[in-house]
């Protein structure tokens, strides 16, 4: 978010061609861009690890040693997240914000790898994944799938169904 806000994510992402040298105010300002690009990747990773990244230079090469790195696009990884997607229950008693927090957290990641889910997948897992205690409030989550998108995003946000 940090690259978008700062309006860098485009040289990141390869989608801003590179200016000719010889249009010096132009290629200045894509310079100074992919400078503040890369000091942002590179801010971004946990000291620990910056080991990955060499001697960085370009934010498009940087960003991609990282997704290379942690995200990777392959079935095994979709499979550890539908894993954790599946066996995630909120336990009696437990936080309703926080297991809808790590239920969005686990919908991001793969959406980060090409498995991206539906608004309506995502309900039926995270109604699926509630605790019996919860089944006396049917009529209400029947209520809730009339809601309209940013009613349910705006609950789940605040962690309370009804």
């Amino acid at each position: 978010m940090a690259l978008i806000k700062e309006d860098v994510w485009s040289v990141v992402d390869g989608t801003e061609p590179i200016p000719d040298p010889t249009d010096t105010n132009k290629y200045n300002k894509y310079v100074l861009k992919k400078n503040k690009a890369l000091a942002i990747v590179v801010l971004s990773v946990d000291p620990k690890l910056l080991y990955l990244l060499g001697e960085p230079e370009d934010p498009k090469e940087v960003w991609n040693k990282l997704a290379d790195q942690f995200q990777k696009k392959t079935w095994s990884n979709k499979l550890q997240l539908r894993r954790r997607l599946y066996a995630l229950r909120l336990k009696e008693g437990g936080s309703v914000q926080e297991h809808v927090k790590t239920m969005t957290e686990i919908f991001n990641e793969l959406s980060v790898i090409g498995d991206q889910m539906n608004e309506e997948d995502r309900m039926v897992h995270l109604l699926a994944s509630l605790p019996e205690s919860y089944d006396m409030h049917w009529k209400q989550i029947l209520k809730f799938q009339k809601w309209n998108l940013s009613q349910k995003r705006y609950c789940m946000r605040k962690g309370n169904l009804w």
